[in-house]
């Protein structure tokens, strides 16, 4: 897949050199500002890489006759504001600039599939933005609890996976459950991966329509 990478952002253009560039799997065009000459850059691109804080970046005009390239979009901080530019703009992730190598390696993978790339946490506000509903937030509430014949049960667990389940149904990351709990964020990890195998769900998302569609929590 060839990609190029986009925007004025001259920090952010680096950083994506150096963690693309020598990667045999893609066929790397370059970074470049919006407006400066792309030198040997001679097939079009399949994917742009673009800075989403810079304004100019949408001046990109393909040429007609070619397939539209799939976007991701990186920002200095990813929010709810960001994640509707993305989506407005038809593009296929919301990424922070400082994410972590695997992160974008996995959503330029998920982009080649038609998959759009988002954080959880961020997926979990932007369901609550605007319906006057506040989004999950990390508050000292009691493990959660269920009936036996109800997805949302965790009497099952032991205490620690129940307090794991309850932030990680709250939108937080492994590592501010890490945090939180006074944990590694590979212990949570391996606590969540129980869960998963053990209740039968799969994936942070699961988690959290267990918990919203559970009778407490639908009381509460």
């Amino acid at each position: 897949m060839p990609v190029l990478v986009i925007g004025l952002d001259a920090a952010w253009r680096t950083r994506m050199q150096h963690l693309l560039s020598l990667r045999g799997e893609l066929d790397w065009l370059g970074a470049y500002a919006p407006a400066q000459p792309r030198n040997g850059a001679n097939s079009p691109p399949a994917l742009l890489l673009l800075d989403g804080d810079d304004p100019g970046v949408e001046r990109e005009r393909r040429k007609p006759q070619l397939p539209p390239p799939r976007r991701l979009y990186f920002y200095r901080n990813p929010n709810v504001d960001a994640l509707r530019h993305s989506i407005d703009a038809q593009g296929h992730a919301c990424l922070g600039k400082l994410d972590p190598p695997e992160i974008v390696m996995r959503a330029i993978r998920a982009a080649e599939s038609g998959l759009f790339v988002v954080a959880p946490e961020l997926l979990v506000e932007s369901l609550h933005a605007g319906t006057g509903v506040p989004p999950p937030s990390p508050m000292p509430d009691p493990p959660l609890h269920g009936t036996p014949d109800h997805p949302g049960d965790w009497s099952s667990l032991t205490e620690r996976q129940r307090e794991i389940v309850h932030w990680a149904a709250r939108g937080m990351s492994n590592k501010q459950i890490a945090r939180q709990l006074g944990i590694s964020p590979e212990t949570v990890k391996t606590h969540l991966h129980h869960v998963f195998e053990r209740e039968g769900v799969h994936g942070r998302m699961a988690l959290l329509a267990a918990h919203v569609s559970s009778p407490e929590r639908a009381s509460s």
